[in-house]
């Protein structure tokens, strides 16, 4: 709903017109017999009431009428129609967080995801909606006693000896409490499950799937079936903290070589699938630039080892932490000076194989040197094809001009920024395009890759090489150790290995180059990556 070809659309086929022209009263209408036939059974809807749904039916219904009216007969390209869509953006994002306060769980997940779209959604929504990746809704300290004492089958005081009643941190599935352990006397976090958010956790979702499907009949060139085909997969596993348990162990194994991680120690005797204790751990949210100030903190330290815990995720491990936004990320000052990164929320993450793990790092190989016909090459073999160019613009958000340059080489500047929402709005269809062919994984990759680039920004570290030289590190290992394993002969295996720690020896040399000088130059020469 942000370009004119849309709205054009809408009003050169009579029958659409009728539809919008009925306004609340028919969407809503459609919706109520949509869901009715989308839900199992008629329980699905008593258990959470119409309420809810008629929350959601109402709002979709404002949006549509509100940029079918508001820019009705107002000429276009002019500056009453660019002002009157920018007000039409402004209303619609807030009416979008109203209905995710309102109805909270799945609606504050979807929206925190729908944030961190910049490459496809106008500013005035990821700016609005940004604000519930900070602070979601919170649970009445009754439910939270209900929750806690039914899965541990124990009453809240027998367990703890204290538990504050105002929750240190509210997400969109649950929210922690600083308590201790009766039995022990440690400080532990415990996080509880909004008591309803399981419970209403299907219906919000076929709920979206009709609210998606009205929006593709209505603008049938804005696809986001893919969102809702994502929370679908995803939600269960993060709903179950028993899971998400086990995930946190799994990355303490893997990274314990990175000295900076901090992973809290699970308390399993204490926990349920609904109710997760786990060690206290110090520290401010890494976006708390006051903070890291007041404690004397490198932030471009900090995002140096975010940037290498990231890109060993993907890169060389396969294992990826994909929901790192603010509230998941706490940095600590140690009594001995150092400075440790604290992940949180293990509830999400992306199994990357071997196979998925070559072909992007071929990607990026060939972004670093700019390789387009290699470029051309990967994504068609990730099912991109024609549309190839968008597809480097999205994974790394700079426009076509500094792709074929090297990403690397040049700094992404006030113009370029405009020029990407420029594009943006004008490609909607093209890159809903893109998102429904590429494979799944890079969406979650995605979605960590724009939470990093904001941590970057708020540190004041966007633009720095920092990010690059750890990414280029990981892409260097990835790419010659999966072509080793793969090598036919002793010969090509030796010139592999070779190859390697020539590249390696180059990028660190320059690394600590950079150290020594304590100047971060605006470019990387691409043939330090290669």
């Amino acid at each position: 709903a942000s370009s004119r070809p849309l709205l054009r659309t809408l009003s050169t086929n009579p029958w659409r017109r009728k539809i919008l022209t009925g306004g609340a009263v028919v969407v809503g209408t459609g919706a109520a017999i949509g869901l009715y036939r989308s839900v199992d059974c008629l329980e699905d809807i008593r258990q959470v009431g119409l309420i809810r749904f008629g929350r959601a039916a109402r709002t979709v219904s404002c949006i549509v009428a509100d940029y079918k009216w508001s820019l009705y007969g107002v000429p276009y390209p002019s500056d009453d129609y660019l002002r009157e869509l920018k007000g039409c953006h402004i209303r619609c994002a807030s009416r979008l967080l109203d209905l995710a306060a309102a109805n909270g769980g799945v609606f504050v997940k979807v929206g925190q995801h729908v944030a961190a779209l910049e490459y496809l959604l106008p500013k005035e929504y990821t700016k609005t909606l940004s604000v519930l990746q900070n602070k979601a809704p919170e649970s009445a300290f009754e439910d939270v006693r209900i929750v806690v004492e039914e899965d541990l089958d124990q009453k809240i005081e027998e367990i703890f000896s204290e538990f504050a009643v105002i929750p240190v941190g509210a997400a969109s599935l649950a929210q922690v409490h600083v308590a201790r352990l009766r039995e022990s006397g440690e400080k532990v976090a415990v996080k509880v499950q909004h008591r309803r958010v399981k419970k209403n956790a299907k219906t919000d979702i076929n709920t979206m799937q009709l609210m998606v499907k009205i929006t593709d009949f209505i603008f049938p060139d804005f696809k986001l079936q893919w969102l809702v085909d994502e929370v679908k997969k995803n939600l269960p596993l993060e709903l179950d903290f028993l899971h998400e348990a086990s995930n946190a162990e799994k990355m303490r194994s893997k990274f314990g070589h990175l000295s900076f991680l901090k992973i809290p120690t699970m308390k399993l005797s204490h926990s349920s699938s609904r109710v997760l204790t786990m060690e206290f751990c110090e520290g401010e949210h890494i976006n708390k630039v006051d903070y890291l100030k007041e404690k004397g903190i490198d932030t471009h330290d900090v995002c140096r080892k975010v940037g290498r815990l990231i890109s060993e995720m993907v890169f060389i491990k396969g294992y990826l932490h994909a929901d790192p936004h603010p509230g998941n990320i706490l940095v600590n000052k140690k009594s001995n000076g150092q400075v440790e990164v604290v992940i949180l929320d293990h509830g999400l993450y992306l199994t990357i194989d071997d196979s998925f793990r070559k072909l992007y790092s071929q990607l990026w190989v060939a972004l670093l040197k700019p390789d387009q016909d290699e470029i051309k090459r990967v994504a068609n073999e990730m099912g991109v094809g024609e549309l190839y160019g968008l597809f480097a613009c999205i994974v790394t958000r700079r426009s076509w001009k500094s792709v074929t340059s090297g990403v690397n080489k040049r700094t992404m500047d006030d113009s370029e920024k405009k020029e990407l929402r420029a594009y943006a709005v004008t490609l909607i269809p093209q890159i809903s395009q893109v998102l429904q062919r590429m494979p799944r994984e890079m969406l979650l990759i995605l979605k960590t890759n724009d939470l990093l680039r904001a941590i970057e920004h708020q540190l004041g570290s966007a633009g720095r090489s920092d990010g690059y030289i750890e990414m280029s590190k990981c892409v260097v290992s990835s790419w010659h150790h999966l072509a080793i394993q793969s090598a036919k002969t002793w010969r090509e295996s030796l010139r592999l290995r070779l190859s390697f720690i020539y590249a390696m020896s180059r990028l660190l040399a320059y690394d600590y180059f950079l150290r020594f000088n304590s100047y971060l130059p605006r470019a990387i020469r691409a043939d330090t990556i290669m």
